[in-house]
């Protein structure tokens, strides 16, 4: 027997309010630039919202860079 799904196996699915939802966002050529040459983007913008002091309530299960 080979491959095939396995009972159990795979990502486990997150909850709700913890899916990601991809946005479109405008921002200047030089900006984007130098955001590219620090890692990935959409993950750059979602550390830094996310780390900013009093910006957002973060729940609970949230984990920052997962």
């Amino acid at each position: 027997m080979r491959g095939g799904s396995r009972k159990g196996a795979g990502r486990k699915k997150q909850p709700d309010h913890l899916r990601r939802i991809p946005v479109t966002i405008r921002l200047p050529k030089w900006m984007v630039s130098q955001i590219k040459m620090k890692g990935e983007i959409g993950y750059l913008v979602e550390l830094e919202l996310a780390t900013k002091k009093d910006f957002l309530d973060l729940p609970d299960d949230y984990l920052i860079g997962s």
